[in-house]
């Protein structure tokens, strides 16, 4: 993929698109908003974008609250999270997405985000941060139906600068509640939602698992069943006895007192929650205003036809900013991965010549050498050697970068030794910083075996293989933890490991 950096086209091309525009100055109208926890990227106005941080602080902080995780605990990795103006924004980085969607959340090797419509898709935005946040910090197994449910749970969440109220139902769950008969309580209890075929129990699965976490959570003495049920689970107790032992009701009397819980008073929680927030603002270039979401749409799967359009987009686009570090690093990646790779590389390599120890291009340097390694067995460890000098640069610029910590563990699979005490360190280290990535805990999962630590492996695949959207990524996880413990199944097959996918609920 190459670079069309002749610079006397891009010059004129600038010089013809001022023209037709009547010559109005370049203005940037993103800013960046930065917290203890969040990066927050939006094209409205300063003080909106504030508060905004402020809510996802005051949010987070309630989260850490109410599960037990230490306040201040520093985050690994924070969440950036893009706000757009309207609906129709989000096809700028997910081409085709429905209109029915107000935002969505993408766990990907190349980024993990956010994206949003103001005002609309805050809900779907505190969803999915539960489900971020659950990942982030919480290594054991949970079942589907309370993963899902504890993300309904806190989503509906009434938040000021000083408090939150927790507890409120959704308006469209709790319709399906009232109008449509439930799925079976024991399907329920057994099924991930993607392993669910009839859509009548599709469409009742989130309200139900709400109005079961809601149930649980609405009481200090069911809290303690929870607990228990859990803990019978992790033992390897059939979910539907579990839940029968852990109770004391049969699922028959178990579903009518969550009805009657339902027609009763629904009581709303609200915590004070007192915190200093600090909030960075400050203003992107005025690429930014073509570029930055585009960026972001690179970072997803598309078909041959959006990936072709994207290519021509980006060229398009980047010859506005000849020498922009943003509209360099978003033409070399689509370069690099779609169109002329020399002249992606060639792209990275003028972002890297103005700053040395930009990590995202010295990241896409080495990705570039351990694929082509992959086409070159012969040129193996001199293409390795390479990648493993950009990510050395990459690694000293942040230590704690998830994608520079995978392409180093990835970077030696296969070498002699491999895997040693180091590269499990590496992997370790990975999933800290980012254990929502299924190509993370599927990697560490491998290597962990390998090395004979069947313990480690398992406690590391099982949130993912029973993970409620996972996908390819679930089944592949579960591939390995009966390879662990010995199982053999006729529809076994040797795969590689899936590309993460969008999570969207």
């Amino acid at each position: 993929m190459g670079i069309i950096t002749r610079l006397g086209l891009a010059l004129s091309a600038a010089l013809l698109l001022a023209v037709t525009a009547g010559a109005s100055p370049a203005r940037a109208d993103w800013l960046k908003a930065e917290s203890p926890n969040f990066i927050i990227y939006s094209d409205g106005g300063e003080r909106a974008l504030r508060e905004y941080a402020t809510k996802l602080e005051v949010f987070d902080r309630f989260l850490r609250m109410r599960f037990g995780v230490p306040l201040d605990r520093p985050v690994a990795r924070k969440l950036p999270i893009y706000l757009v103006r309207r609906q129709g924004d989000l096809a700028r980085v997910r081409p085709g997405v429905g209109e029915s969607i107000a935002g969505f959340y993408y766990p990907g090797e190349e980024d993990i985000f956010a994206v949003a419509v103001r005002g609309d898709g805050e809900t779907t935005l505190l969803h999915e941060y539960a489900h971020h946040f659950f990942f982030q910090h919480f290594s054991a197994y949970y079942p589907g139906w309370l993963v899902e449910g504890l993300a309904e749970y806190v989503s509906t969440a009434r938040i000021w600068p000083d408090r939150i109220q927790v507890g409120a139902h959704d308006e469209g769950r709790a319709s399906w509640l009232t109008n449509v008969q439930w799925l079976p309580m024991d399907v329920l209890l057994s099924k991930r939602f993607g392993e669910i075929e009839r859509g009548i129990h599709q469409a009742t699965y989130y309200p139900v698992s709400w109005l079961l976490t809601h149930w649980f959570m609405s009481s200090p003495e069911r809290v303690v069943k929870l607990e228990a049920y859990l803990g019978l689970i992790r033992q390897g107790v059939d979910p539907s006895t579990a839940m029968q032992q852990a109770t004391g009701l049969t699922l028959d009397q178990l579903r009518n007192s969550l009805r009657d819980h339902l027609y009763g008073r629904i009581e709303l929680n609200t915590y004070d929650i007192d915190l200093d927030i600090q909030v960075e603002i400050s203003r992107l270039p005025p690429s930014a205003d073509d570029l930055l979401l585009l960026g972001q749409r690179l970072k997803m799967p598309m078909s041959k036809e959006d990936r072709e359009t994207a290519l021509e987009e980006t060229r398009r686009l980047a010859a506005r900013y000849p020498d922009d570090p943003l509209a360099l690093l978003v033409l070399g990646h689509a370069e690099l991965h779609m169109g002329d790779r020399a002249a992606g590389e060639a792209a990275f390599t003028r972002l890297l010549d103005m700053e040395p120890e930009h990590i995202e291009a010295l990241q896409f340097m080495a990705m570039a050498r351990i694929e082509a390694a992959a086409d070159l067995p012969d040129e193996r460890t001199d293409l390795m050697n390479r990648a493993r000098g950009y990510l050395v640069t990459a690694y000293g610029a942040d230590p704690g970068n998830y994608l520079t910590l995978l392409l180093i563990a990835r970077s030696r699979d296969g070498a002699p030794g491999y895997p040693n005490d180091n590269d499990l360190a590496t992997w370790e280290m990975a999933f800290i910083a980012a254990p929502q990535l299924s190509g993370i805990r599927l990697g560490a999962g491998h290597a962990f075996l390998a090395a004979g630590d069947k313990a480690t492996a398992i406690a590391l695949l099982e949130p993912l293989a029973n993970a409620p959207h996972g996908g390819d990524g679930a089944e592949s996880a579960q591939k390995l933890i009966d390879q662990a413990n010995g199982v053999v199944r006729e529809d076994d097959s040797d795969e590689g490991e899936p590309e993460a996918g969008a999570a969207e609920d």
